[in-house]
């Protein structure tokens, strides 16, 4: 179809047309006066996406994107639980006008929080700022301004504490769990320090290993001492030996000075007594005295050289006793030193169970300090941005606005009535039609006057 056959319909059937656009106009306005006014109030929240701990001050992992954590936080903004809170808040059970919705709705069935927890929904926009952007709107439409504003806050604050809560309940629980651990591992500690303070009381050590060096220090003296004893009890039975088997000759009796002078005096009395007996009588008084002179030097002599030697005799028995005693004494030394190195082993076993059992604790403690500081620190993952306000105009589109709509709307509809009439019962006819049904054509009127509605129709100019 032409643009000039099509101008042809409409000059025809501009009553349709004109009713048309009447009609939609009209139905617009009384829609809009019938509507009552809507009044939209919004809210931002920022999020950090970061995931940073907010006790340790470091990047948690994450498995997620962070446009998957803006899809995460809108839908938790958009839960049944954050809706509820916001009914609780607001306390919309006791709001006449709720409450009378409620019983139009459901006849006063069911849960009257949840149901006004889904109309709150209804009426909820919860999207992405722009593309790019870590920032939530939150948008309420409501009849009443001032709630709508106190509503969208009241979203914002609910899904804050819900973040938080979230955050804080799994620490609160770990909380408890570690200070249960921490009451455990405390009185393990105590029992493991008890130990240690018995055994160290039993086996009477005290301090560090002050007395370990103390001992082992006298077992290395002893042992010296029990060496030079041993080496003297050698040397002295040797020579007491060579002293019982020839006193006479024995270097440790001839070094007497006794020994020596009684030697000395029996080799001049013998002297004396050589000369005698060559020049006097076997029977003279003088020889006599010179010979009882030399034996009572003799006997002199021999009990003097026993006496050396049962001297020498008695050094090596004192010598033989003094290295028994501190062989004794070593080996009595040794055992202590032994148990001593025992008790210490034992000891430190006890010492490496009690500092186990202390750093066990005292990492138990550290975690149970985070997790309560991590249950009681504010979310650092979201914040609100701007705060709703009542909003003093509407936000349904007004006369401005919906005139020319339905002007539009009116005209686009009446030229389809026009054309849906004219092709159920047609006023303008063209040649092309008589060609198409094989009625001649007679003759062509270039400007016809058409009559009413109810009259025959003409035929009009060619095409």
């Amino acid at each position: 179809m032409d643009i000039s056959r099509l101008m042809a319909i409409l000059g025809a059937r501009w009553r349709a047309v004109v009713l048309a656009v009447a009609a939609v106009l009209a139905l617009t306005l009384a829609v809009h006066a019938a509507l009552p006014p809507r009044y939209t109030a919004a809210a931002a929240i920022v999020l950090d996406v970061r995931g940073l701990n907010p006790v340790l001050g470091v990047a948690e992992a994450r498995a997620v994107t962070p446009r998957n954590v803006l899809g995460t936080q809108a839908s938790m903004v958009r839960s049944d639980g954050v809706a509820r809170q916001v009914v609780r808040r607001l306390r919309l059970v006791d709001d006449p006008a709720q409450r009378a919705a409620w019983q139009r709705a459901t006849q006063g069935q069911g849960d009257a929080e949840a149901w006004i927890a889904a109309r709150l929904l209804k009426s909820l926009d919860v999207r992405p700022a722009a593309e790019d952007s870590n920032v939530l709107d939150l948008q309420y439409a409501g009849p009443d301004a001032v709630q709508a504003a106190a509503i969208v806050n009241a979203f914002a604050d609910a899904y804050l504490a819900t973040a938080l809560s979230l955050r804080s309940d799994p620490a609160r629980v770990s909380a408890a769990f570690f200070t249960e651990q921490a009451q455990v591992l405390r009185a393990q500690l105590e029992v493991a320090q008890s130990r240690l303070s018995a055994y160290q009381r039993q086996n009477g050590i005290v301090g560090g290993d002050e007395r370990l060096d103390v001992e082992t220090a006298s077992l290395n003296a002893l042992s010296a001492l029990q060496i030079e004893a041993r080496a003297q009890r050698i040397e002295t039975s040797s020579r007491s030996q060579q002293a019982q088997a020839r006193a006479g000759s024995s270097p440790d009796v001839l070094v007497s000075p006794v020994v020596q002078q009684l030697l000395s005096s029996l080799a001049a009395a013998q002297a004396r007594l050589q000369v005698a007996r060559g020049s006097l009588g076997a029977k003279h008084p003088q020889l006599l005295a010179v010979a009882d002179e030399v034996a009572q030097l003799q006997t002199e002599l021999d009990r003097e050289v026993a006496r050396a030697a049962a001297s020498l005799r008695m050094g090596a028995s004192i010598n033989e006793q003094r290295e028994a005693s501190l062989r004794g004494s070593l080996e009595a030394q040794r055992r202590r030193v032994l148990q001593l190195k025992t008790a210490r082993d034992g000891m430190s076993m006890l010492e490496r169970d009690a500092e186990s059992a202390r750093k066990a604790y005292e990492q138990v403690q550290l975690r149970l300090v985070q997790t309560r500081q991590e249950s009681s620190s504010p979310s650092p993952e979201a914040s609100i941005l701007s705060v709703g306000v009542a909003p003093s105009e509407s936000s349904r589109p007004g006369l401005v606005l919906l005139v020319p709509l339905g002007l539009a709307l009116g005209t686009v509809l009446g030229v389809l009535v026009a054309l849906l009439l004219d092709r159920r019962r047609p006023l303008i006819h063209y040649p092309a039609d008589l060609r198409q049904w094989g009625v001649p054509l007679l003759a062509v009127v270039p400007h016809a006057r058409l009559p009413g509605s109810r009259s025959r129709p003409v035929l009009g100019a060619p095409a």
